[in-house]
């Protein structure tokens, strides 16, 4: 039950998973390049108004931990390994991260 509470939270609190037209979605959506097995994408410049300029979405579908390449910088982990809390987690200077098995990493960053 906690993890759905922090998962409407955090769509509450950020507009940037509230985007309602495919234009909008279209102007911040960014797919990155990636292995079988995973999707990685960002919304960008503060989408539809948000207070992070950057969100990263991982998932990983594969039954194996993934590494994946996330831009160097100030990064709060709002999503990890069956966990989420929408003020963070952790945070994380970017770099190689490791993404569980069958599951998504939700970053965020406001610089």
């Amino acid at each position: 039950m906690e993890y759905y509470t922090e998962l409407i939270k955090l769509r509450r609190e950020h507009p940037a998973f509230r985007m309602t037209t495919a234009e909008q979605v279209a102007g911040h959506l960014k797919f990155d390049k990636t292995e079988p097995g995973l999707i990685s994408y960002s919304l960008t410049d503060n989408a539809n108004g948000d207070a992070w300029k950057e969100i990263k979405v991982i998932f990983n579908g594969s039954a194996e931990t993934r590494e994946v390449k996330v831009p160097k910088g100030d990064w709060t982990v709002v999503a990890e390994d069956g966990r989420i809390k929408a003020s963070g987690l952790s945070t994380t200077r970017g770099g190689k991260l490791a993404v569980a098995p069958v599951s998504a990493l939700i970053l965020a960053r406001e610089k």
